[in-house]
């Protein structure tokens, strides 16, 4: 196995851009590119896909510059949500090819096949169509398909979005074991937390540029930009005024003993950062519910505040919510990351 790099990578394009990208993927592990929409995640995966050649800089796998090689000619696979493969194939057509494509003899490509079959559960589907099959079973098919091929470098853009999340965290926790296994390396643009967290390392984009690099937790942990907090998941970002060890915003006032800034910026909050305020308690923040939903177990509430600003936060699932309800909320600002606004 070798490593991945990318060196000084720039493009300008009217809607992407790329500026001086240079990182190195280590051989083996999984490393989940990230940003807002738009942040170059997928760009740079084209680019040392092939599929769009850089203004300058270097793609290299091991000690070999790759810049001129065309697409399908790099050691590596480029994967999306959708299976490069007619949509008339049947699974088992889908199969034995990729098995055939590693020169496996009779033998070995049927071990396989029945192999991914069985572990992917596609017995049933081995004889739908492709274009037959709900989204979660694509899925289940593309993943089959490209363990067979057992790619020593693998590129993948959102390649699960497709999945029903009732199923998202068993199928990703499988799927990334196995490219353990392999010992593939694996470069993604993750389709959702979950996958995510199944990374290695953590690669935060931002208009085109790198802007912080470590493991999930640590991004998520201590983000030091509006785009890290948010790649990492959901976040307030709370526009925000410093003055000598006051910090003012929609939420309310708090003191500081060293503000980091003065002036403007943002406090980065997130959802489970507030809480209800108890009976006897002196709230910071009353809430109005615009709306809300419920999974893993608690409420995910958004309510307007002054300026139309939007606020996420968590709640008990054991409380009963509705449109319009007006809770008092707590926060402890020390839990914010205050960043400054750049000046243009």
């Amino acid at each position: 196995m070798l490593d991945v790099s990318v060196h000084n990578l720039s493009l300008a394009r009217p809607n992407f851009a790329l500026h001086e990208v240079s990182l190195t993927f280590p051989r083996s592990t999984h490393t989940a590119v990230v940003g807002s929409a738009g942040c170059g995640a997928s760009t740079l995966l084209q680019i040392m896909a092939g599929a769009i050649r850089p203004d300058a800089g270097e793609v290299r796998i091991g000690s070999r510059i790759v810049n001129g090689l065309k697409v399908g000619r790099r050691p590596l696979l480029h994967a999306t949500s959708s299976i490069d493969a007619p949509r008339r194939w049947s699974v088992r057509h889908l199969l034995i090819a990729a098995a055939r494509q590693r020169t496996l003899d009779r033998e070995d490509r049927q071990h396989e096949v029945e192999l991914s079959t069985s572990k992917w559960r596609l017995g049933d589907l081995l004889d739908r169509r492709l274009d037959t099959l709900s989204s979660t079973e694509e899925v289940r098919a593309h993943l089959a398909r490209i363990e067979i091929l057992k790619p020593a470098i693998l590129l993948g853009d959102r390649m699960l979005e497709r999945l029903n999340l009732a199923e998202s965290v068993s199928i990703v926790d499988e799927w990334y074991r196995t490219l353990r296994v392999l010992g593939t390396t694996v470069i993604s643009a993750p389709s959702s937390l979950i996958e995510l967290g199944a990374s290695d390392r953590v690669v935060v984009l931002d208009e085109g540029r790198v802007v912080q690099q470590g493991v999930p937790s640590e991004i998520y942990g201590d983000p030091r930009s509006e785009a890290a907090a948010m790649a990492t998941g959901d976040v307030n970002a709370i526009p925000v005024t410093v003055r000598g060890n006051v910090v003012e915003s929609v939420i309310g006032s708090w003191d500081l003993a060293t503000p980091p800034f003065q002036g403007s910026g943002i406090a980065l909050a997130r959802p489970a950062d507030f809480t209800l305020a108890g009976p006897n308690e002196e709230s910071d923040l009353i809430f109005s519910v615009e709306e809300a939903s419920f999974y893993d177990g608690v409420w995910h509430a958004r309510g307007l505040l002054s300026g139309a600003f939007l606020l996420r936060v968590t709640l008990p699932g054991s409380i009963e919510i509705h449109k319009g309800k007006l809770m008092a909320l707590r926060y402890d600002a020390t839990r914010f990351r205050l960043i400054k606004k750049l000046e243009v």
